[in-house]
């Protein structure tokens, strides 16, 4: 009966359950009681040798009778269990050096019920059946294996094993719907695999089923999205495949018919900030593009300048809390020290690029000054600084090396090329 059936959940969290309550053994969610109902319940199938469980218990510790040691944890999770109401067992039985859980509380465990489902879609011969079978399994898998013991050696090494299943899967099964055209499914099962792996090809996969559905707004939000997060928490750039996506998605939005109302809305500045125009590092790339086809018309003078944030150590790489904190404020400080008609963006964590056009090489040293100066202002902390780097438009080219010149500026280092 479902109500006498302790319910086991190990993948996003720990938690039990019996006959409709919660059972809490022990509020310490990493003891060494809870790791050990943990791996026996993990092994609920053929039990976990003695052995095992003194390695992983007390393995990194110097314990003189680690087999005692062992039994009295055994003793106080029975206790605990007992304590939380449930029937009266042994709870775990040892047979042979073997330790396992006392049937006569019947358990359902997720990862094994998950583990049991792909073993299972990999037997299966008819395909049909087999990607219904790996649904099912991907739809159990909820969140990575006990998140919060990924610290302890046998939960890491069982997290990395569901992980790669989970993978496996996953990708299988999408390949197969992508052939059966069940794009709509592919998103709804790549979006829950991005909630838990939001770092990994997943997100491709979302705004490739988007695409192939014709939604391509929904999918050029993915994108935003996706690529803010990794320059955000990884100080990474869009990877190629992402930039690839990003241009067809850019034609296909433009070609749409009837799309001339939201070309109209998205070519609106969205906020009439003052100072220079902020904008991703793709779009930087178009402009500075465009802005070099447009100075072999017009010679308009047009300068770009590298601004790189370092400490006393060197160049920041957003690994700390303050380092981003210090990189926002130097971004606030170049957007605010240059004119309306600037673009910048930023390349990663602690470097900006800005595009300066009409202006001269004279007037680009000026420029580093007033940033300086507004940076200097908000820090107010000497460990940091900023190095400029500026080249010409018209000078930058694979085939030219270009001697540097090294200026003094208000404590930084300016570099000419």
């Amino acid at each position: 009966m479902p109500d006498n059936v302790l319910k086991v959940k190990m993948l996003g969290g720990f938690s039990l359950q019996y006959a409709g309550r919660e059972i809490v053994p022990d509020r310490n969610t990493v003891s060494k009681t809870m790791q050990l109902l943990q791996m026996i319940l993990l092994h609920i199938r053929d039990g976990v040798a003695k052995t095992g469980l003194i390695d992983a218990l007390y393995g990194r510790e110097d314990v003189e009778n680690k087999n005692g040691s062992l039994n009295n944890t055994i003793f106080r999770l029975r206790k605990q269990l007992k304590a939380q109401g449930l029937p009266e067992s042994s709870y775990i039985t040892i047979q042979g050096g073997v330790c396992q859980w006392d049937e006569s509380i019947p358990a359902e465990v997720d990862c094994c019920q998950f583990e049991h489902m792909v073993l299972k879609g990999q037997k299966e011969q008819d395909e049909t059946l087999k990607m219904k079978i790996y649904e099912e399994a991907c739809r159990l898998y909820t969140g990575e294996f006990l998140p919060n013991m990924i610290g302890e050696d046998w939960a890491a090494v069982q997290n990395v094993y569901y992980r790669n299943l989970y993978f496996t899967c996953l990708e299988e099964l999408c390949e197969w719907l992508k052939g059966e055209e069940r794009f709509e499914e592919i998103y709804e099962l790549t979006s829950a695999a991005s909630e838990i792996y939001p770092f990994e090809e997943w997100q491709i996969h979302r705004i490739d089923s988007l695409i192939a559905m014709g939604r391509y707004k929904e999918a050029m939000d993915i994108y935003e999205a996706t690529t803010k997060l990794f320059f955000d928490e990884l100080s990474l750039p869009p990877s190629p495949e992402m930039l690839k996506r990003f241009r067809f998605m850019s034609e296909r939005i433009s070609q749409s018919a009837g799309a001339i109302g939201d070309i109209k809305h998205r070519l609106e500045e969205k906020e009439r900030l003052k100072g220079a125009y902020y904008c991703s590092f793709p779009s930087f790339v178009d402009i500075y593009h465009v802005i070099s086809r447009m100075m072999e018309r017009n010679g308009v003078s047009v300068y770009i300048m590298l601004c790189t944030l370092k400490d006393n150590k060197g160049p920041i790489y957003g690994e700390r809390e303050k380092d981003k904190e210090i990189s926002e404020l130097l971004q606030e400080a170049i957007r605010g020290s240059l004119r309306r008609g600037d673009f910048y963006t930023r390349y990663n964590a602690g470097q900006y690029l800005v595009m300066l056009s009409g202006i001269n090489q004279e007037n680009c040293s000026k420029v580093s000054k007033r940033i300086d100066t507004s940076f200097r202002k908000m820090i107010r902390r000497m460990e940091y600084k900023v190095d400029y780097y500026v080249a010409s438009v018209a000078e930058i080219s694979p085939e030219q090396e270009n001697e540097e010149r090294h200026f003094k500026d208000s404590g930084s280092i300016w570099k000419n090329g």
